[in-house]
């Protein structure tokens, strides 16, 4: 099942069984145990730091985990009426990301972990973890949780090409004028790559111009000829228009060359695209680079 989500910013594997693969107890990528409860709720301002008031459980929600391994292991947990989802993976010692699907299976956030100030969208834990609340932005597509004393976040070193984190800066009109985007991708234990990206500072929906941060999650990625292409709904307000974006690794796979365009346009004004039409509007190349 693939699932259909809407773009801002810089674009300006997936089975969902409960399933791991086991490894011998206490070794790398042995089988640890994931839980949490899922609630609705807002981002407080920048820096970001974990929605602690009670929010609407998210009853049926999914979290679902795939690790950076080779191969890699991939699981999912559904909430229950208490929000609380609990699940096992293969993935102690092993760095890994995560996202929330909605009850139908639509991605619906990027986890991001917080420890401090400092944040990421892969950890690695050593063992069983309780994530806490996850307090899940489904306005903006963020997850958080706070994982201080819990996991390290962690880079990309050893991860095959184009597998891991990827960074780049790109120009926007709200808030600081510029704006960051951090997204990885991963490749599912049945061989399907997905992204997830985040975009910070944006002015969040339904804040009243508050900045924080976006973020989207489950995308599906295709690779031909060395480069890795991902289409999907560029504006939610404009179901015609959608957004294609190709990354090019270099040779050293240190930086990834971004081109993209948006589709269903009915006229093409700078970076912009006006609703409507079958013109193609090309967006200004920018370069990520691996961390």
């Amino acid at each position: 099942m693939r699932r259909a989500i809407y773009a801002v910013g810089f674009f300006l594997i997936v089975g969902c069984g409960d399933q791991a693969t086991d490894k011998p107890d206490g070794g790398k990528g042995a089988t640890i145990t994931l839980s949490g409860k899922l609630v609705a709720g807002a981002q407080t301002p920048l820096p970001p730091s974990p929605v602690r008031a009670p929010g609407e459980l998210l009853v049926g929600y999914q979290l679902y985990c795939v690790t950076f391994a080779d191969p890699p292991s991939a699981a999912t947990g559904t909430s229950d009426d208490a929000g609380q989802v609990s699940f096992a993976i293969g993935a102690a010692g092993v760095a890994m990301g995560c996202f929330v699907l909605d009850a139908t299976g639509a991605g619906v956030a990027a986890l991001i972990f917080t420890t401090g100030l400092e944040h990421g969208q892969t950890i690695t834990l050593t063992g069983d973890t309780d994530l806490g609340s996850i307090t899940v932005d489904l306005d903006n597509g963020v997850a958080m949780t706070d994982v201080i004393q819990m996991g390290a976040l962690t880079g990309s070193d050893g991860f095959t090409c184009p597998l891991g984190s990827w960074e780049a800066t790109i120009s926007r009109q709200d808030c600081t004028g510029t704006a960051t985007t951090r997204f990885w991708i991963v490749q599912n234990p049945e061989g399907e790559y997905l992204l997830n990206f985040t975009l910070e500072p944006v002015q969040l929906a339904g804040s009243g111009g508050q900045c924080g941060i976006v973020a989207h999650a489950d995308i599906p990625v295709t690779e031909s000829a060395g480069s890795f292409t991902l289409t999907f709904p560029g504006d939610p307000s404009c179901p015609a228009k959608t957004l294609t974006v190709t990354l090019t690794p270099n040779q050293g796979c240190t930086e990834l060359a971004a081109t993209s365009f948006f589709s269903g346009c009915s006229a093409c004004n700078g970076q912009e695209c006006e609703c409507g039409g079958d013109l193609d509007c090309p967006l200004n190349p920018s370069t990520a680079t691996r961390k």
